[in-house]
């Protein structure tokens, strides 16, 4: 992702979005009782992407890189742990 678009920094406080940090760009929430849609299944791996055309660090082909980034590398890390096991 980094290759592509920057990636958010943390706050003054170290938190994102007013949550904690898991690693750099990434917080946890809990999307189920938030009624987010990452929460709608009961998949074991999910995840919500965001990355905003809108934003002024970032153009509408970079927004569309970085979300297909964001699903390869899913979809390497699970390759890479099926080989693994």
């Amino acid at each position: 992702m980094k290759k592509i678009t920057h990636i958010a920094p943390a706050e003054a406080d170290s938190q994102l979005l007013s949550k904690p940090i898991a690693q750099e760009g990434v917080i946890n929430y809990p999307a189920r009782e938030l009624g987010l849609c990452a929460g709608f299944s009961n998949n074991q791996y999910c995840t919500t992407t965001e990355v905003y055309p809108d934003s002024s660090h970032v153009t509408e082909e970079q927004c569309n890189l970085a979300q297909v980034a964001a699903i390869t590398g899913g979809l390497d890390y699970l390759l890479g742990r099926e080989e693994s096991e």
